[in-house]
């Protein structure tokens, strides 16, 4: 147990600060004889003792209660006082204190409710507004009549915030209240979402003169978000300005309610195109309840304007689509191609909803663009069309595969003809595969055959190049066929096959790969080690290999077993590894080590700050310092 007399003494009496600063923070570990000479502290000269003292008292506070005493309820009756106070900071603090430890002295603050000071009655609404649990919200009812109208309103939060749904009568009284009381009651009713107060918003929006108040209560309506809402949302929207008409549509839009015979056309574009993209979400949303095609044009704008190979626009253009797709876009999609005035990101964008679309009607110019002199457009015709998948499209598509001069359009031709099946195209892929020179080509193109025919093209297994068997291996799934793959005589197709094993992860291909841990050829025994991180198998066989005497072997099984094993084996497997030989080892048990959340990482790392390799010192020094 500490001193508290002398740490009291060091408290109120040191010259030096950081003694004073320091004797609060160990009072903060006594019990609640501290409190008082804390509370005393806080009126120190030095920021840092009062902050100190005030950690403290929140401590102190924060414990169970001692023998029969409580001493949140000790520190909060202490703390008080302070909110007298005319220095702000002192009323700051002592806000701050309680509202750390003040739910265990409710009564404390039901006493102050009733202080003739209204400053006093607002700062302890607030505070249980702020605390929430432990209050009983019945009490602070009788405040929605207190004389001052900033208690009032305080009241009108603190209700909303402890969610006391019995006070929405009470609330509804008081929306004809002054203006800025009847603020804080709609903001209330909105998160107590009081759809039986709807009717009184709505009178209240078509009769009030405020600005703020009817701009308060279209949102309010909007966040009860109820069918009930429209109505008199709805009663008010001919009468209401542009913004106001906005924003009733949005809140409308939110509810997911456009009733009959509304047009709010008009609101829903100019949300779309004059607003920030949260809100064209929304808008988005009302496009697709109306079918809005008048949308089209500004979406496809929109969507233009996006670069698809930025990450950060992924989700933007995927709502765009999406919309498209929702609503019947395909006729003026068309028009809009027809009339070839779209810039090329936009063309494409167009091209690629076509295609999700499976437009029939787009075939004829979907073809013709497949000679566009743009790339990308090429590109995304081929897509398209293999999206479509008519009959027609089979030959062109055929002729791009071979002749166009672009690698990535001969691609996106060979994927179509896969997606399409087309048995016309095997022939001539099949000959592609002796000419192409490209590997991810060469992939694409065996993805495809075996989607027209796969028994007819595994018939000639052996007679295919190494490039092809390796492709193959990399696309496909069954156990047999890589089975074969490993048996073959070419070690690089094995190795592809052997790697490949690990993305099955099944017991049987797992068995397979086990075989090879044991194998005396180095190269297939790293292949397998990285395998069987790529199935997860964290397994005896991988930690003997990380004693293997080939300091390549142990270095690829700590990067398999970083893959596949829990943090706890990680942390006793890996640690001996910090002491290897080999430097390049330490690095990557340092590297994989960093990756676990696990408290004692840090300690063991700090342990071989002098490593006498440079790169790994360095290594860790990075590490620890991410840490």
């Amino acid at each position: 147990m500490k001193n508290i007399k002398q740490l009291v003494l060091k408290l109120l009496h040191n010259p030096d600060s950081s003694v004073r600063r320091q004797a609060a923070e160990e009072l903060a570990l006594t019990d609640e004889r501290a409190i008082y000479p804390l509370i005393k502290a806080l009126r120190d000269e030095n920021t840092a003792v009062q902050e100190a003292a005030a950690q403290a008292l929140i401590s102190i506070g924060s414990k169970d209660n001692f023998f029969l005493i409580n001493p949140g309820e000790v520190v909060t009756y202490m703390v008080v006082p302070l909110l007298r106070e005319e220095d702000v900071y002192l009323r700051n603090i002592a806000i701050l204190i309680i509202k750390e430890v003040g739910h265990k002295a409710p009564e404390l603050l039901y006493k102050l409710l009733k202080d003739k000071d209204p400053d006093i009655r607002k700062f302890s609404l607030d505070l249980i507004a702020n605390i929430k649990k432990g209050f009983d919200a019945s009490k602070l009812i009788p405040l929605l009549k207190d004389p001052n109208g900033n208690v009032r309103a305080a009241t009108a939060h603190a209700l909303g915030e402890l969610g006391y749904r019995q006070a929405i009568p009470a609330l509804i009284e008081s929306l004809k209240d002054e203006e800025w009381v009847v603020f804080y009651v709609l903001q209330a009713l909105a998160q107590l979402k009081a759809e039986e107060a709807a009717d009184k918003i709505g009178e209240l929006l078509l009769n009030t003169e405020s600005i703020l108040i009817k701009a308060e209560a279209i949102e309010t309506l909007g966040k009860i978000g109820t069918e009930k809402v429209a109505e008199p949302l709805l009663k008010y929207f001919p009468v209401a300005t542009k913004d106001e008409k906005q924003q009733i549509v949005k809140a409308l839009i939110r509810i997911g309610i456009i009733p009959d015979g509304q047009d709010l056309k008009e609101e829903i574009l100019s949300i779309f195109k004059e607003q920030e993209w949260d809100e064209k979400l929304i808008a988005l949303k009302g496009i697709k309840l109306t079918n809005l095609i008048e949308a089209v044009p500004f979406i496809v704008e929109e969507a233009g304007g996006l670069d698809p190979s930025c990450f950060d626009y992924d989700e933007k253009i995927q709502a765009l689509e999406e919309t498209l797709l929702s609503i019947n876009s395909e006729d003026e999609l068309l028009s809009m191609i027809e009339k070839n005035k779209l810039k090329y990101r936009a063309k494409a964008f167009v091209i690629k909803v076509l295609g999700k679309l499976r437009s029939k009607k787009a075939v004829p110019i979907l073809i013709k663009l497949l000679e566009d002199l743009k790339r990308d457009i090429r590109i995304a015709s081929a897509k398209a069309l293999g999206e479509i998948g008519s009959t027609e499209v089979i030959q062109p598509l055929i002729k791009k595969s071979i002749e166009d001069q672009d690698a990535n359009v001969r691609k996106a031709a060979i994927e179509a003809l896969g997606m399409i099946r087309a048995s016309e195209a095997y022939e001539p892929l099949l000959n592609l595969l002796d000419r192409e020179i490209y590997s991810d080509i060469i992939e694409v193109i065996v993805s495809a055959l075996i989607s027209i025919n796969q028994e007819k093209f595994l018939e000639n297994l052996k007679s295919y190049k190494r490039e092809v068997k390796q492709a193959l291996a990399g696309v496909i799934y069954s156990f047999d066929i890589l089975n074969m793959l490993v048996q073959c005589e070419d070690k690089e197709v094995r190795k592809t096959a052997l790697y490949a094993l690990g993305r099955l992860a099944t017991e049987q291909a797992i068995s397979k790969i086990l075989e090879f841990i044991k194998s005396d050829d180095k190269e297939l025994k790293k292949v397998a080690i990285l395998a069987l991180g790529e199935a997860n198998f964290c397994s005896d066989e991988l930690f003997k290999c990380l004693k293997d005497e080939d300091a390549w072997i142990r270095y690829y099984t700590i990067k398999s077993i970083s893959k596949a094993c829990d943090p706890e084996v990680l942390l006793e497997k890996l640690t001996p590894l910090l002491d290897d030989p080999f430097p390049p080892v330490v690095i990557a048990a340092v590297e994989a080590l960093s990756e676990i959340s696990m408290p004692q990482v840090y300690d063991i790392l700090a342990s071989k700050k002098q490593h006498p390799d440079k790169e790994v010192r360095e290594k860790i020094e990075e590490v620890l310092q991410k840490i």
